[in-house]
């Protein structure tokens, strides 16, 4: 469960207002409260694959991530497949006994790129039954950014694009805290996600707007965050389940409220009238 900084949003528009004053006094009262880190999503990115073509630009580590032990640091980019092995994974070079590795770039400028697709944040490779699989580790907002970065609606008001993302990072939030498995979360490819790539403007907005806030089942008083998988009129998590939560109102009733004058918070509380908005608050 994550520890946070609740905050009831009924009364607020998720756009511009958001950057004024009232917000940076929320911030400063609250300032001090325990604030752990961000949460990163695990998505599988290839499965079961004979080889990758794996590539690193710039610097880089590699880690044994059954020990979190660090394995060496490499100052040169890398271009080769990878492979598993019977006496462990091999990428140009072999790793003797290492059947999971993984790699993180040690400079901003560095990039990994899977059979073609750039990821930001770390790869986890794994050999699961002589096979490669490969997990990329990212930060929840640049996640939630990916996986909206093909959502175009240019008759949907910013206020509905709000609302998709708290929808989107809700559904990321439960899945960290309720992984498929010790792997990853989330599989990339049920979600669309596809790695990095250019975000509109538009959803850039809404998910910079609404950093870090999420639906939770609990109040504000309760103090303890309670994500859902939440679907938005045919917006899915990218999962089957009895828990998965529709909404009550198309995305053009939503639509309708926003050209009204209603905000996010309002939009959300007619589509999922029994959850509660809160803004997660971390130290950095």
């Amino acid at each position: 469960m994550f520890r946070l900084l609740l905050l009831f949003l009924t009364a607020m528009s998720f756009g511009c207002e958001l950057q004024g004053g009232i917000w940076n006094n929320i911030v400063t009262t609250f300032r001090g409260q325990t604030a752990p880190t961000p949460p990163t999503m695990r998505v599988l990115v290839e499965h079961d694959a004979e080889k990758v073509q794996l590539e690193v630009t710039g610097k880089y580590s590699l880690y044994d991530p059954y020990t979190d032990s660090h394995i060496s640091s490499r100052f040169i980019g890398k271009n080769r497949e990878i492979q598993a092995m019977s006496e462990g994974l091999k990428w140009g070079e072999a790793f003797p006994g290492l059947y999971q590795i993984k790699i993180s770039p040690d400079e901003a400028c560095s990039t990994i790129i899977v059979n073609g697709k750039a990821y930001s944040g770390s790869v986890y490779v794994y050999d699961i039954g002589r096979t490669i699989s490969i997990v990329n580790q990212v930060p929840v907002e640049n996640y939630i950014s990916h996986i909206l970065a093909d959502f175009q609606n240019s008759m949907l008001h910013p206020e509905v694009l709000a609302a998709i993302a708290i929808v989107a990072r809700t559904n990321a939030y439960y899945m960290t805290s309720n992984p498929k498995n010790s792997y990853w979360a989330v599989d990339g490819n049920r979600v669309g996600y596809q790695g990095q790539r250019p975000v509109p403007y538009e959803i850039d907005r809404a998910v910079n707007s609404t950093r870090h806030m999420i639906m939770s089942r609990t109040g504000i008083y309760d103090k303890v965050a309670t994500p859902f998988l939440a679907q938005f009129d045919g917006l899915s998590p990218g999962v089957s389940t009895k828990e998965l939560e529709v909404s009550k109102i198309s995305l053009n009733e939503a639509n309708a409220m926003a050209e009204k004058g209603d905000h996010a918070a309002r939009i959300l509380a007619r589509a999922f009238p029994n959850s509660t908005i809160m803004l997660m608050h971390y130290s950095n």
